[in-house]
């Protein structure tokens, strides 16, 4: 079975990718409870599984398609006690959310006296595939029980660099879905703001906020995204691609607006101007930021207007 990871608005894709993907997939994951209804509202219809461990949303607006996850024998009993379908959670080493052996054991035997299985039961990779196939040992281990093997799942994209081993019921796709896991996938977003102002602007003027003044004439465009759009400020050198070249940003960016240097490229107002054009733009920006490519991507958000094709 394959589940398709759409948490934080589908890392930075935008949640309404779950509708266009629904007779791809077999389930959908989200962090909490208002990322589910959000993606219910699209008429999704297949079981969205929800990670985060807060369960009053779930108790008081019920909804049979969206699965609460527990680790502990208190917020098994509330599901149980309630009729709630529920995924359990195991602790295989990352130490964030998950029951250990010892509180497993206690939620086995519930279990078994309430007469119910959990829907699914799963755990996290922590250090990808360096960390993989310890873990699956682990999580086989911990889910030996029958009550635990009507759906189990362990592995996320790492499970692309895997063969010959067990990969469970389920495997969930997240970052290798938006196309940045290794040379198997390519980029399905590309991100772009239009050109609204172009400047000649002469050595010695300043550009955008602070002290910053040109070394020489420069052709300036003005780019209608800032850092309010998720093109962050920081002390590296950034561009956006304009028909085709790489054109670097003056100055830095402010919350709305930002500056590239368009010298020699003639570009009208108008057109666009790429933040992430192919692959080696995002990963060029989540190096500059000292961060990784996720954070990059979940940047853009918020009033981003999203196109679907």
């Amino acid at each position: 079975m394959f589940c398709a990871v759409v948490k934080s608005d589908a890392y930075g894709h935008g949640a309404a990718v779950a509708k266009y993907i629904e007779p791809l997939v077999d389930a959908f994951l989200v962090a909490n409870y208002s990322e589910a209804e959000t993606i219910r509202s699209l008429g999704v219809s297949k079981r969205i599984y929800v990670l985060g461990g807060e369960l009053t949303p779930h108790l008081t607006r019920r909804d049979p398609l969206i699965i609460p996850t527990v680790f502990d024998t208190v917020g098994l009993s509330a599901v149980i006690r309630n009729g709630i379908d529920f995924s359990i959670e195991v602790n295989t080493g990352m130490n964030r959310l998950g029951a250990n052996e010892k509180t497993l054991a206690e939620m086995k035997s519930i279990c078994s006296a309430a007469s119910v299985s959990p829907t699914s039961v799963y755990s996290h990779i922590y250090n990808g595939i360096s960390s993989a196939l310890e873990q699956s040992e682990k999580f086989d281990y911990l889910t030996l029980s029958t009550i635990f093997r009507r759906c189990r799942h362990l592995y996320s994209s790492c499970a692309l660099d895997l063969s010959g081993v067990n990969l469970f019921d389920m495997t969930r796709a997240g970052i290798a879905m938006y196309g940045y896991y290794g040379p198997y996938v390519s980029p399905c977003m590309k991100v772009r703001a239009k050109i609204v102002a172009i400047n000649s602007v002469h050595a010695g003027e300043h550009i955008g906020y602070g002290d910053y003044t040109l070394d020489s004439d420069m052709v300036i465009a003005t780019v209608a995204c800032g850092y309010a759009d998720g093109l962050r400020r920081c002390d590296k050198q950034l561009y956006m691609t304009v028909r085709g070249r790489k054109c670097n940003v003056v100055g830095v960016p402010c919350m709305d607006l930002t500056m590239i240097d368009v010298t020699g490229i003639s570009p009208r107002v108008g057109e666009y101007a790429y933040l992430i054009a192919e692959k080696e733009d995002a990963e060029y920006l989540a190096k500059c930021y000292n961060t990784i490519v996720y954070e990059v991507l979940t940047g853009f958000n918020g009033r981003n207007e999203r196109i679907y094709v």
